[in-house]
């Protein structure tokens, strides 16, 4: 990311404190939101929907709690995000890019590490998006429960519910597709995704 985006920001806002905590938040959250909405919709559109979230965050600057920014931005950028998705409907797209980005080279003397990991992103890629999105959000974006609760807009306990009830799914379907037949270490889930792209 290159700099906040201060062409699109209105002047109905001009004290300097206001300003000065906009590009706070551009420099701390701005490089976490656009991996997000990236990987979430690809380079297409991707700098112009991080622009968005970061025009809604100067709109409602007042609204944004002290030390809750981060879920804050990523539920903009996730209801952006989506908005964007419903017009293009491209899931099949991301599924298709998920699975086009592992790299993976199945033939002999493949890296046992490479191999796992086109098997996660592959198990990850079957999912419903639901519980992609979970998953992804609490182990790609290392968002705590409580963060992530608030990106979907539910409870602590319902993302719990949801987390528990995604990698139970998650579990089965690696499983089910992994050539190696062994249950997926505990650790396995997050370092794959922090690998891919």
């Amino acid at each position: 990311m290159r700099s906040p985006p201060g062409g699109a920001v209105p002047d109905d806002r001009p004290t300097a404190a206001d300003r000065q905590r906009l590009t706070d938040l551009f420099r701390r959250h701005g490089d976490a939101i656009h991996a997000y909405v990236l990987h979430r919709l690809g380079g297409e559109d991707a700098e112009d929907l991080v622009a968005e979230v970061f025009v809604v965050a100067w709109q409602r600057l007042a609204e944004i709690k002290v030390g809750e920014e981060r879920p804050w931005l990523f539920g903009v950028a996730r209801r952006l995000v989506m908005q964007h998705r419903r017009h293009r409907a491209d899931r099949a797209a991301l599924q298709v890019r998920l699975l086009s980005e592992t790299g993976s080279d199945d033939g002999p003397g493949s890296d046992p590490a490479t191999t796992e990991r086109a098997e996660v992103v592959a198990a990850l890629a079957k999912l419903p998006e639901a519980d992609r999105e979970v998953l992804l959000l609490r182990y790609w974006y290392d968002l705590s429960g409580r963060e992530s609760a608030k990106v979907l807009g539910c409870t602590t306990a319902t993302f719990a519910v949801r987390l528990h009830r995604a990698r139970r799914r998650f579990r089965r379907t690696y499983e089910d597709g992994s050539t190696a037949s062994k249950a997926l270490p505990a650790s396995s889930l997050t370092a794959s995704t922090r690998e891919l792209p």
